[in-house]
């Protein structure tokens, strides 16, 4: 049965893009199917539902809510209509090939399994050793969804993390066009989305909403981040993006403060 109120109330902001999509995959992805058995335990939530709440019926799921996965680790499920935004912000569609990591019980990966639908394609990673097997396991019966990625053009890349990096392999795998959508937050876990563009001879950096996630176990302090309290969405040479890759892993941050720098030196 849709759940349609849900739905609409995940997706109430949304404008344009891929809302029509959006919608139909909160109303018709189960959210029970991507979670442990209850009790469930609310992380943050609305007005009238403080932190102790514990939720034991499915009905009370379809809410615009946090619900814990990992206790103590401040790791949930993710905000439905956060989400939602992100997804609609970087013009998720139907057929793309996107990677997904830090999948947490496979939510997330389900509604976007839904909304590129049968041509498209997702890869999803999850190492938390107290997620991994039942994600892998809650995502077995999607076909468009593969827990192994082989290394193909993508689309589309979201990171479910606090972050000042990226995984070179990432950027190098992105398509012309393509994105790579994540969290960049201090070592606190506060910041806000960013998403990389790809293009010719030019990378697109677009600054989205505020945002607080856990930060990634390999989390990488950087100098930088006290400068970009006020980044605004810009564009630079991506040579900027060759120089600022090391290893496998792409720095954001430096990558910002040289292209703030040369645009200063104009």
């Amino acid at each position: 049965m849709p759940e349609t109120a849900y739905a609409q109330e995940v997706c109430y902001n949304l404008r344009g893009g891929s809302r029509a999509l959006l919608l139909d995959a909160f109303a018709n992805v189960r959210k029970e199917d991507f979670l442990f058995p209850p009790p469930w335990h609310v992380a943050i939530t609305r007005p009238g539902y403080g932190r102790r709440t514990v939720l034991t019926e499915v009905k009370d799921l379809y809410q615009d809510m946090l619900i814990e996965l990992v206790p103590g680790a401040g790791i949930n499920t993710g905000q439905p209509s956060l989400w939602a935004q992100i997804f609609n912000w970087s013009e998720l569609k139907s057929g793309m090939t996107v990677f997904e990591s830090g999948s947490g019980l496979g939510y997330f990966t389900a509604i976007i399994s839904h909304v590129v639908g049968p041509d498209g394609t997702v890869y999803f990673d999850e190492p938390h050793e107290a997620l991994h097997d039942a994600c892998q396991k809650n995502l077995l019966a999607l076909e468009n969804v593969r827990s192994e990625y082989t290394g193909g053009a993508l689309d589309r890349s979201y990171l479910c993390y606090g972050t000042t990096t990226v995984p070179a392999k990432l950027y190098e795998k992105t398509r012309r066009g393509g994105q790579i959508v994540f969290p960049f937050t201090d070592s606190w876990g506060n910041g806000f989305f960013l998403s990389l563009k790809k293009k010719k001879t030019l990378c697109e950096l677009k600054v989205g909403s505020a945002c607080s996630f856990v930060t990634s176990r390999t989390y990488k302090r950087s100098p930088y981040t006290s400068e970009f309290a006020g980044l605004t969405s810009m564009s630079f040479d991506i040579s900027l993006a060759q120089e600022s890759l090391s290893g496998d892993e792409l720095d954001i941050a430096q990558m910002v403060h040289l292209a703030l720098s040369e645009q200063s030196d104009v």
